[in-house]
C-alpha cells in the first residue's frame, strides 16, 4: 500500500488519505509465531494504530498494509450489516490476511504494518458503494468493472468509470514496465473519484468483479453489471 501511495503522488492521482503506522511486524511472526509472541509483538502496534485513529478527530478506519480486514470486506458486501472494526491484536487470525501474507512471504515484502484512513462517505446505488476496479495491461490498455457484482450500476456512472480508467492509465507510467495490475477507485458522496488501492492482475489472483474472466482484458470495456 505504501508503494501505491507514492505512485499516486507522483502521478497526480487523488487518493483517500492514508497514515502509515511507523511500526512494522515480520510476516513470519504472524504466520508462525506463538500466541504469546504475537500478543507481545502487537502491543505497541495496536496502541499506535488506536492513537492514529483517535487523531483523525472523526470517523476513521484501519487496514493492513496488504489488505483490509475480512470483517470490513464482508460488511461492505452486505448492505445493512453494522461494520465492526476489530483492532490489530484481535485480527491476527484474519483468514484473508493469513492467505495474502502466505503468498508474500517469499517476496521482498517481509513485514506488515497498519494504515489508518479517514472514513469517506461513498456514493450509493442500490445500497452498495459505487466503486470501480480497473485492470491495466502492460501496454496501458484497460478494462473497467463495477466492484460489486451483487447489483447492476446504471449508465449514469459510465463517466466515473471512464475517469477511474484514465487515472489508472496515469499510474501505468509509474509501475515497472511489463507488470500488469489492478487499481480500485471509490466515487464519493460528493462525486469525486479517489484511488483506494492497487493490486495484481487477474493472472495473479485479482477478482474480475463483473467482468467475464474468459473475455480478453484490455479492450477499454466497461462492465456495469455481472457479465458471466
Amino acid at each position: 500500500m505504501r508503494l501505491w501511495l507514492g505512485r499516486c503522488r507522483n502521478a497526480g492521482v487523488p487518493i483517500v488519505p492514508a497514515l502509515v503506522c511507523p511500526l512494522t511486524l515480520p510476516i513470519d511472526t504472524i504466520l508462525n509465531g506463538s500466541i504469546s509472541s504475537k500478543i507481545a509483538a502487537v502491543a505497541d502496534w495496536t496502541e499506535a494504530t488506536t492513537m492514529a485513529v483517535a487523531a483523525r478527530h472523526g470517523k476513521a478506519m484501519w487496514r493492513w498494509s496488504h489488505c483490509a480486514p475480512i470483517e470490513i470486506k464482508a460488511a461492505m458486501a452486505k448492505p445493512g450489516i453494522p461494520i465492526r472494526m476489530p483492532w490489530p491484536n484481535d485480527a491476527l487470525d484474519d483468514e484473508r490476511l493469513l492467505s495474502i501474507l502466505s503468498e508474500c512471504r517469499d517476496t521482498s515484502s517481509s513485514t506488515v504494518t497498519t494504515i489508518v484512513r479517514p472514513w469517506v462517505d461513498a456514493a450509493i446505488e442500490a445500497e452498495y458503494p459505487v466503486e470501480f476496479r480497473v485492470f491495466v495491461t502492460s501496454d496501458g490498455r484497460t478494462s473497467t468493472s463495477s466492484y460489486y457484482f451483487q447489483r447492476a450500476l446504471s449508465k449514469k456512472w459510465i463517466p466515473y468509470a471512464e475517469k477511474a480508467s484514465q487515472m489508472a492509465k496515469l499510474l501505468r507510467r509509474h509501475v515497472v514496465n511489463g507488470v500488469e495490475f489492478s487499481a480500485d477507485f471509490l466515487v464519493t458522496a460528493s462525486m469525486e473519484v479517489l484511488f483506494l488501492e492497487g493490486g495484481p492482475s487477474p493472472k495473479y489472483g485479482a477478482d474480475p468483479c463483473c467482468l467475464n474472466p474468459w473475455h480478453p482484458f484490455g479492450d477499454n470495456h466497461i462492465a456495469l453489471q455481472k457479465e458471466y
